[in-house]
This record gives structure tokens, C-alpha cells and sequence, in this order.
């Protein structure tokens, strides 16, 4: 019951900061506040009714270093602070499996998964956002061709010392351990892999340098948007004010619309589990 009761709060509060932040690139200040005030009231009552104070300690415990961990994100410019206490959002709501079991089991403490299947389906949202994004505008392809070109000489490099390394490596198995050859066939998809990572690089920087990034007059300014040298905190309405009597040209960035990937990521680790499980099969 507890655990049903927190998976709604989590899919209602996540899919709308989701939806907010696709929408608006941003959301409200109170969700992610919401969400932690509701966890903990629910969690507190169970802990109440069932004697066991671990409902609630364990959620204030590792709601606190989801959250720091989302600050030191936060810090390092990598995402906003409304990402930063959605990540604390979901270390209130689910500190453990709350009588979930996951299809796929995992040796990872729940917290440690939730982390690592959140960065995984970051990292796939990132990779369709970006395709999807540059798709829609032809300047990101006329550059992406340029910066492949400019690099082909080190992707080429990259492509036929990793197709020797593999060979060697096959032949070193095969020759001094029972390896059986069909299982080897997967070390020549490496160089492939490889230059396939090397490709997107290049083609997510050229996203980031022609939607994430651009030059307005001050005086077209508003709240929220974020200035390229600050971290990821919208301006003010103060700040905007202050900036237009200024005048001139600023930089101003966009980011990833993040948002999605909690709701995705709760419900992944919930009812399928490990991730990595998946793609590393033990």
C-alpha cells in the first residue's frame, strides 16, 4: 500500500514537472517542495501505524544526499536547481523498493540503482532529444559536416586501431584460454561503437553550438533565461531589468528539457530493475 501510495505522488509530480518543463523549459519552485513535503507526510503516517521509524529516517537520509548530489550537479553547471530537488524528490519518495520487486533483480543497494538506471535513461533521452532537435533545424546538419570533416583524420585513427586491438585481443583469447570464437564476435563491434560515439559528440556539440547557445539584445531578456557563464539559474525579474538598462548583447543557453527522465527513470527501476542487468548480463 505505501508503495503504490508514493508511486502515484511520484508519477503525478514528476509527469508535471515533465510536462512544465517541455513546455515552458521550466517549472514551478513549490512542485519538487510538494513532492518531498508529501513523501514525507506518508511516510511519516506508515511509520506511525507500523511501529518502524526506518520509513521515515531512511527517507530523510537518503532524500539529503540525492539532494546534495543534485546540488554538486547543480554546481558544476551541469543542470538547474529545480533538477537538482527533483533528484532529492526521488530519494524521499523511494529510499528502498517500498514492496516493489523489480522483473530484473540487481546486487545494487536500491538507492545505487535508482542512480545508475537514472543515468542510463539520461543518457538515451539525451541522445533522441538531441536527434530529434537537430533534425528540425538544417544549420545543426551543415555543421555536424563540417566538424566530421575536420575530424575525420582522428575518427579514421581511432577506427583502425581499435579493429587491431580487437583482433589481438581475439587472438590472444583464442590462443591461451577456451574462449570459443563466436563469443569473441563482439569485440569487432567496438571500432564500430566507437566511432559511432565519436560521431554523435561531434554532432551534439554542433546542436549545442547552434540551438543551445545564442546572442540576443538585452533588451529581448526575460526571466528564466539562463546567461552562458552562470550556472543553470534563471534570471530574475530584478536581473533582467538590470541587464536591459545595460544594454548590448548577451549569451544566453538552453538546456536538455530533463524533467521527463525522473518519471521514466521511477517507473524503469520500480518494475523492470536493473538496467545494467540488461546491457552487461551477469
Amino acid at each position: 500500500m505505501l508503495g503504490w501510495i508514493l508511486l502515484i505522488i511520484g508519477v503525478i509530480g514528476f509527469s508535471y514537472a515533465g510536462w512544465k518543463d517541455i513546455k515552458t523549459t521550466e517549472f514551478e519552485d513549490w512542485l519538487p517542495y510538494s513532492i518531498i513535503i508529501a513523501a514525507l507526510a506518508v511516510r511519516g503516517v506508515f511509520s506511525f501505524i507500523l511501529s518502524d521509524f526506518t520509513i521515515i529516517t531512511s527517507s530523510v537520509l537518503y532524500g539529503l544526499l540525492f539532494l546534495g548530489f543534485g546540488y554538486i550537479l547543480y554546481f558544476l553547471k551541469q543542470w538547474g536547481d529545480g533538477d537538482a530537488w527533483l533528484m532529492g524528490a526521488l530519494g524521499f519518495l523511494f529510499p528502498d523498493a517500498s514492496g516493489f520487486v523489480p522483473f530484473i533483480t540487481s546486487f545494487m543497494p536500491f538507492p545505487v540503482l535508482i542512480v545508475f538506471n537514472f543515468f542510463l535513461v539520461a543518457l538515451v533521452y539525451i541522445i533522441i532529444y538531441a536527434i530529434a532537435l537537430g533534425l528540425r533545424t538544417p544549420k545543426v546538419y551543415r555543421t555536424f559536416i563540417k566538424n566530421v570533416h575536420r575530424m575525420k583524420h582522428a575518427i579514421g585513427y581511432v577506427f583502425i586501431i581499435l579493429v587491431i586491438a580487437s583482433a589481438a585481443v581475439s587472438l590472444y583469447l583464442s590462443y591461451n584460454f577456451p574462449v570459443p570464437v563466436y563469443r569473441l564476435a563482439g569485440l569487432f563491434t567496438m571500432p564500430f561503437v566507437a566511432v559511432a560515439i565519436l560521431l554523435f559528440f561531434q554532432y551534439a556539440r554542433a546542436v549545442e553550438g547552434d540551438l543551445f547557445k545564442r546572442k540576443i539584445k538585452a533588451n529581448d531578456l526575460r526571466a528564466g533565461d539562463v546567461i552562458v557563464s552562470d550556472k543553470w539559474r534563471g534570471l530574475t525579474e530584478a536581473e533582467v531589468k538590470r541587464l536591459r538598462k545595460k544594454g548590448g548583447e548577451v549569451w544566453i543557453k538552453e538546456g536538455v528539457r530533463f524533467a521527463p527522465v525522473f518519471v521514466i527513470t521511477l517507473i524503469v527501476t520500480l518494475f523492470v530493475g536493473s538496467l545494467m542487468a540488461i546491457i552487461i548480463p551477469v
